[in-house]
């Protein structure tokens, strides 16, 4: 299996730079055709699919461009390019299915190219990596200039593949052709702080605020680098700032509930959090804010308010159909659960909850990707507390997935299993090794640390504990893992004090 895994990753490795590679080759300037064809018979829905693709990827307006998408569709229902960016754009599982299988089913209506985009869309959400890629590399090397394109690329590669040399290419070579192009500016920023080199995103946020000045999001994405950076003094300034452009611009206002919570602020957060919850429309957004809302009790350690509230989220979510958004309710109700008997229940709900008999609504990748994350934590908290065989029996499963299912997610999730088992037979250095292998999970960093603590490499887990203890973002896992990580790191830190006195 792990042979297979690293001829696959090598696979996609020159995959990518052959995208990156043919993409580069010389270009004239941009013009009409230079950019994927829209085909739709009505005037209206095209008008609709460009201002969704405005409002979405060049202003970060998320609730405006999916409506926009929704009357793109609504004009003219055979509209498969439509279809697919819906699909692929929602937040709602349930709609990401049904506008994925429109697409296909009027896939014939699109050009050639149409096609190749709407297969990239549908595969991303399908766990189809390969397929992606495929298409991907396709219509970057034939549409060099069509900048929303490579946008989107370099986005999906660093947000969502891990893939950031090849995001940060793609985006550097819009750049390079357009300095102007601010939606790329801005995603290079996110790769930058994704990669490891956060020092380079905020020039590129300078520039960006410089240029939109009367534009909310340059304002909420410097908030949000200065968030991941760990300087919540400097991110809340910049989400204020956002608001002050555009009272209504949502992202900032669960910004700057989210700076307050990782500052440990619960009440304020929880209060912000309120205000953002009233300010989208999107039933599936409400609910994941509703769950961010529900974390702040976890982070202000009372775990009884935590579960009480989780509890009738669980219910709304239920309600609404939004099975994916359950299963994530029961995952951090079983993270932050002490009694691990309890906590693998919690867990068997989330499975129960992605059961074939309530996922007919799903794509499989948006399933599995969230059955990864629970199968993972399930591995870690019987490797927690003992129990070996429910950890192999959970092993089991992923490596089955793993072996069909190439998404980012999935990969990451089984090696990150097969360590914490081979942890738990004491076999630390392949442990490291396959930890190494789910490099920004913070269950995973976590228990690498402890790993190399026990081989007596006590300096490399230092370095994986201060990468944990740095991680800023709004995840579950974070907010189990990471606090854990500070108050060790402060507790060496003062152990050369107190020796020095005695």
């Amino acid at each position: 299996m792990k042979t297979r895994n690293y001829f696959f990753w090598i696979v996609i490795a020159i995959l990518m730079a052959s995208a990156v590679a043919r993409a580069q080759e010389s270009a004239p300037a941009a013009s009409a055709t230079d950019t994927i064809p829209v085909t739709t018979h009505s005037a209206v829905a095209q008008h609709a699919y460009e201002m969704g693709m405005v409002q979405r990827e060049d202003r970060l307006f998320v609730d405006e461009g999916l409506e926009f998408f929704r009357q793109a569709v609504k004009a003219d229902p055979q509209f498969a390019l439509g279809h697919a960016a819906l699909g692929y754009f929602t937040t709602d599982p349930k709609e990401a299915k049904q506008e994925s299988a429109l697409a296909v089913k009027f896939i014939d209506n699109a050009s050639p190219d149409e096609q190749l985009l709407i297969r990239w869309m549908n595969s991303t959400k399908n766990g189809e990596t390969v397929v992606a890629i495929s298409a991907m590399n396709d219509l970057l090397a034939k549409y060099p200039n069509d900048k929303r394109l490579g946008n989107l690329a370099g986005e999906w590669l660093c947000a969502y593949q891990g893939a950031n040399e090849r995001g940060e290419a793609v985006l550097s070579r819009l750049l390079k052709n357009d300095p102007r192009y601010y939606p790329a500016m801005n995603n290079l920023a996110y790769c930058y702080a994704l990669s490891g080199q956060p020092q380079l995103a905020p020039p590129l946020m300078e520039q960006y605020v410089a240029a939109l000045p009367n534009e909310p999001n340059p304002q909420d994405s410097y908030g949000e680098i200065m968030r991941m950076l760990g300087d919540y003094p400097a991110a809340l300034e910049h989400y204020q700032k956002a608001l002050q452009i555009d009272p209504h611009f949502n992202a900032s206002q669960v910004g700057v509930a989210s700076t307050y919570a990782l500052m440990g602020d619960e009440r304020k957060a929880r209060a912000q959090y309120l205000v953002a919850i009233k300010g989208t429309s999107e039933r599936s957004t409400q609910i994941g804010y509703r769950i961010l809302y529900a974390m702040t009790y976890y982070r202000e350690n009372k775990p009884r308010l935590a579960r009480e509230e989780f509890e009738k989220v669980d219910a709304e979510a239920h309600s609404a159909g939004l099975t994916v958004q359950e299963a994530e309710i029961h995952r951090a109700m079983a993270l932050f659960n002490p009694d691990a008997a309890s906590a693998l229940k919690d867990l068997d709900e989330a499975r129960e909850d992605l059961s074939d008999t309530r996922t007919s609504n799903l794509l499989p990748g948006d399933r599995d990707n969230e059955l990864a994350l629970i199968l993972q934590a399930r591995a870690f908290i019987a490797v927690n507390s003992g129990k070996t065989e429910a950890a192999q029996a959970t092993l089991k499963l992923l490596e089955n997935m793993a072996q069909t299912n190439r998404s980012t997610p999935v990969q990451e999730a089984y090696h990150s299993a097969n360590g914490a088992v081979l942890f738990a037979h004491g076999d630390y250095a392949n442990a490291i090794a396959e930890l190494q292998e789910d490099p920004q999970n913070p269950l995973s960093l976590q228990l690498r640390a402890e790993a190399q603590s026990k081989a007596g490499r006590s300096a490399d887990a230092r370095k994986t504990l201060e990468t944990l203890a740095s991680i800023s973002d709004e995840r579950m896992e974070t907010a189990f893992a990471a606090p854990t990580a500070r108050m060790a790191l402060k507790r060496d830190a003062t152990r050369p004090a107190q020796g020095g006195a005695n």
